[in-house]
């Protein structure tokens, strides 16, 4: 957003070093233009000036106008012709260019959606990736495709098949015997002479043995389910990550349960081993007593209620502490930081706000300033243009006491920031004032302003000038 200047720059004879003139697509029209003014036609390339009623192309004229390969013509002033050259093939026409007729000259035709043929019933068609069609009588009755694989509507072949890959059949009827030197791949049931009830059956990524019309064993990917009893004479080795019992009584005679018992357990295998409550609080919150080994200690996921008094040597709590009744101690740290009655510059304690009045003077080292009391040492005026006089000058009170003030002014509606004569003093730009400050507008804004007034009263005068 380009900064808005409502008063002339005087550069008293500077210069005006690597300017860039202001880049349009098209003429200004708002606001309306005044002699003298310039800018720069980024679709044509020209310098432009207005000369009260018109806009005027600084550069001149074309030069010249030189034809390119393919094209004749040109000319170096006034209305000039460039004609398009025919070649092997291709007719230059008065309207148009076209292909010759009965062409005999080109040696390729290469395109996306190329088809060749009598009709749209009769022809061949390249319009598909990687597969030609042959289409006749309005279907595609031959396919070749980048696979090598020939897609046809019906194949009579007379002669022997000799088939290297694979030959999928939705049907095959053989009255002999099979002899099957590699896989034999079966997509349903393997039954025993013809007794449904007693059969291997195949499916997606399943296998069901079935004894008297009912699965005892289904084989997944995923799993094994036996659907009736299951007995182990022998010891049980689960070499998985989970065992899950889903029943309503878990009777075990062992009085103690060991974790972390393995070949290679150690102190470091141990860490994060306990007990696990499931969706002990809600839906989705579980309940767990688990040991921490680096810090050599049990860690509750929830709250742990002790009646009556507890004793603990230390207590470090990480979490939130509520104390309904009175919290006494004797010395008070916070993050290793201790925390004193009043705060000073070098303690942290407690703290007294400041007035909007101390705020202002800026010196008090005994206070905290609040959003308020920092508001307190800005001012905010409105300026209705429609209320500027012939001297285009206005005067605010801002009673902040100093003439240590920074002040802006900006655009209301386009909230852009604008350059005006701005000066600490009452309307006659003389007088000096630490209560006033005037501004000079030069040139009526084209809307409402406003004016934002910071006091820097109290800031530091240490700083070192020099002057070289």
């Amino acid at each position: 957003m380009a900064i808005e200047y409502y008063s002339s720059i005087d550069l008293n004879q500077n210069e005006l070093q690597f300017p860039v003139i202001h880049k349009l697509g098209s003429a200004p029209t708002s606001p309306a233009a005044v002699a003298g003014q310039l800018y720069y036609d980024s679709g044509s390339n020209t310098l432009n000036v207005y000369n009260g009623s018109a806009w005027i192309n600084v550069g001149g004229d074309i030069t010249s106008v030189v034809a390119g390969a393919g094209m004749t013509g040109g000319g170096t002033a006034g209305d000039v012709t460039l004609n398009v050259i025919g070649g092997d093939g291709i007719t230059a026409n008065a309207n148009d260019v076209a292909v010759t007729a009965a062409q005999t000259t080109i040696t390729s035709v290469l395109n996306t959606s190329l088809v060749i043929g009598r009709d749209a019933d009769n022809d061949i068609d390249f319009a598909t990736d990687n597969q030609i069609i042959f289409r006749v009588g309005g279907g595609d009755n031959v396919i070749f495709k980048a696979s090598g694989e020939i897609e046809a509507t019906s194949l009579d072949i007379s002669g022997d098949i000799d088939i290297d890959g694979t030959a999928n059949l939705d049907a095959v009827d053989i009255d002999g015997d099979v002899d099957i030197a590699g896989t034999l791949t079966i997509a349903s049931d393997i039954i025993h002479t013809g007794d449904t009830n007693n059969k291997i059956g195949f499916g997606t990524d399943t296998q069901t043995f079935t004894t008297g019309g009912t699965a005892r064993l289904t084989i997944t990917d995923a799993t094994s389910t036996i659907s009736n009893n299951l007995v182990v004479s022998g010891d049980l080795t689960v070499s998985g990550d989970t065992i899950s019992a889903n029943v309503g009584t878990l009777n075990v005679e062992d009085k103690n349960i060991t974790l972390n018992q393995s070949s290679s357990d150690s102190s470091s295998t141990a860490d994060g081993a306990g007990i696990t409550i499931q969706d002990a609080v809600n839906a989705d919150t579980d309940a767990t007593l688990l040991w921490n080994a680096a810090n050599d200690k049990f860690v509750f996921s929830h709250l742990i209620e002790a009646p009556g008094t507890s004793i603990f040597t230390n207590l470090d709590i990480s979490g939130d502490v509520d104390v309904d009744g009175t919290l006494e101690t004797d010395a008070l740290t916070i993050n290793g930081t201790t925390i004193v009655a009043q705060a000073t510059t070098s303690a942290v304690g407690g703290v007294e706000l400041a007035t909007s009045a101390e705020t202002q003077t800026g010196t008090d080292t005994a206070r905290a300033v609040t959003p308020d009391g920092l508001a307190a040492r800005s001012v905010v005026a409105d300026i209705d243009v429609s209320s500027l006089t012939d001297a285009k000058i206005v005067t605010i009170t801002h009673n902040l006491g100093t003439a240590d003030i920074m002040v802006q002014v900006y655009d209301k509606t386009t909230e852009a920031n604008i350059m005006c004569d701005i000066a600490r003093t009452t309307d006659d730009f003389s007088t000096a004032s630490t209560s006033v400050v005037s501004i000079d507008f030069g040139t009526a804004p084209p809307n409402d302003c406003r004016a934002l007034i910071t006091s820097l009263k109290g800031a530091t005068t240490s700083g070192t000038v020099a002057y070289t």
